[in-house]
């Protein structure tokens, strides 16, 4: 398989899990009135939201031609199928990051408890 039909494929695959994981945030909820909802409450977050799904989808290419090139996705199944998992694994690596908290900032006492700035 070429690498530019491994990444065709790869990108097929992206979309499809994209397009679940869109139609997943969609659904109509008690709080919409039980109408269908872009996954955005404002829509200044529109392209936001709209780049990740684009980088998850570039993801997924890039990891469906590498893989045809490396000869480990020979066939257009096998490469589907590494487009459909690269967003899928991103997201869930990003899920179990973890942000650690800052450390308390210095109050800027100095020993006799007068700020220390020497301006």
């Amino acid at each position: 398989m070429s690498l530019w039909m491994a990444a065709m494929w790869g990108l097929v695959g992206s979309a499809v899990a994209e397009a679940l994981n869109l139609y997943g945030m969609m659904r109509p909820t008690t709080e919409s009135g039980h109408r269908w909802q872009w996954p955005w409450r404002d829509p200044r977050d529109r392209p936001i939201v709209l780049f990740a799904v684009l980088l998850r989808m570039v993801a997924g290419t890039g990891l469906a031609a590498a893989a045809g090139a490396g000869g480990l996705a020979t066939t257009a199944f096998a490469s589907f199928t590494f487009g459909v998992a690269a967003p899928l694994v991103i997201a869930k690596m990003f899920d179990q990051l973890r942000v650690a908290d800052r450390p308390a900032e210095p109050s800027g006492d100095g020993p006799n408890g007068s700020h220390d700035d020497a301006a």
